[in-house]
C-alpha cells in the first residue's frame, strides 16, 4: 500500500502522453497566456486520477480507509485549480481558440464515466486518453498564434504516436499467452506502424508536409515495427519505456522545427 501514498498516477507511460502534447503545444508559437492556463487546467485534472481512482475503491478498500481523507482534499483543490485554470483560458483565449477548445472538451465528455470510476486501464479508455490529451495542442497553439493546418498536424501525429506505442504495450503483454493485453493487437500494431511509415515516406518524397513532420511520422512507423518484431518480455517494458521518451523527444523536436 505504501507505493501507492503520494496519490500521483501509477501508469508511467500517461506522464508522457500530457507532457510532451503539453510542451508541444506551448512551443509551437509564443507562449500565450490562455495556453498556459489550458496545460495547467489539462495536469490538475490528470493528476486527479489516482485520488478519485482511491475514492472509488479501485485501489482496494485498504487503499481507501488508509488514504481516503488525503485522496479527497487533493481531488477538491485539483478540481478548483482546474476550473479556476479552465475559467482562466476561456476568458483569455482569442474566439478562435475557445472553438478549437471544444475538442479536448468533447472527447473528455466522453471520458468522463470511465475517469470518475477511477477505470481507465481499458484499451478504449487508453485512445480516449491519448484523443483528449492530444486534442489540448490544438487550443493551445491556435491562442499562441500558430495556424490551424499546423497545429492539426501536431495533435495528429501524436495521437498516431501514442496510439503505436499504446498498442505495442497491449501486444507485448499479450504475447505472453496470458489474459493480459489485447491478442488482437500482436497483427494491428505492426500493420498501423508500416502504413504509418509508409504514409511518412509518401509525404516526404511528395512534399505533402514539412520534412520534419514526414520524418517525426516515419520514425513513428518504424519504433511501431521494430518494437512488434522485437521479442520482448512484459518485465523489459521499464525499458522500452524510456525507449518511447526518446522517441517522443525526437518527435516533439521535429515537430517544433518543422
Amino acid at each position: 500500500m505504501a507505493r501507492h501514498e503520494s496519490l500521483l498516477p501509477r501508469e508511467h507511460g500517461a506522464y508522457a502522453e500530457i507532457a510532451f502534447p503539453l510542451l508541444t503545444g506551448l512551443t509551437l508559437g509564443r507562449p500565450s497566456l490562455a495556453a498556459t492556463s489550458i496545460a495547467i487546467a489539462a495536469t490538475a485534472f490528470f493528476l486527479m486520477h489516482e485520488p478519485v481512482a482511491v475514492l472509488v475503491g479501485v485501489r482496494g478498500a485498504r487503499g481507501k480507509e488508509l488514504w481516503g481523507d488525503r485522496a479527497r482534499g487533493r481531488v477538491i483543490w485539483l478540481a478548483i485549480v482546474g476550473v479556476v485554470a479552465g475559467t482562466a483560458a476561456v476568458v483569455l483565449a482569442p474566439s478562435a481558440a475557445r472553438l478549437a477548445l471544444l475538442m479536448p472538451l468533447g472527447v473528455g465528455a466522453v471520458l468522463l464515466p470511465a475517469f470518475l470510476s477511477g477505470r481507465l486501464k481499458t484499451l478504449a479508455a487508453e485512445v480516449l486518453v491519448i484523443a483528449a490529451l492530444s486534442a489540448t495542442i490544438l487550443p493551445m497553439a491556435v491562442s499562441s498564434g500558430v495556424e490551424w493546418s499546423r497545429a492539426w498536424v501536431a495533435v495528429l501525429v501524436w495521437f498516431v504516436a501514442f496510439l503505436i506505442g499504446t498498442l505495442a504495450v497491449h501486444a507485448i503483454k499479450a504475447k505472453t499467452g496470458k489474459s493480459v493485453g489485447t491478442k488482437w493487437a500482436i497483427a494491428a500494431t505492426p500493420l498501423l506502424s508500416a502504413l504509418t511509415g509508409a504514409f511518412g515516406l509518401f509525404t516526404a518524397f511528395t512534399g505533402r508536409l514539412p520534412l520534419t513532420v514526414s520524418l517525426a511520422i516515419t520514425l513513428a512507423g518504424i519504433v511501431g515495427v521494430v518494437s512488434s518484431i522485437t521479442p520482448i518480455h512484459p518485465r523489459q517494458l521499464k525499458r522500452v519505456g524510456w525507449m518511447f521518451v526518446v522517441w517522443n523527444t525526437i518527435t516533439w523536436a521535429l515537430l517544433i522545427i518543422g
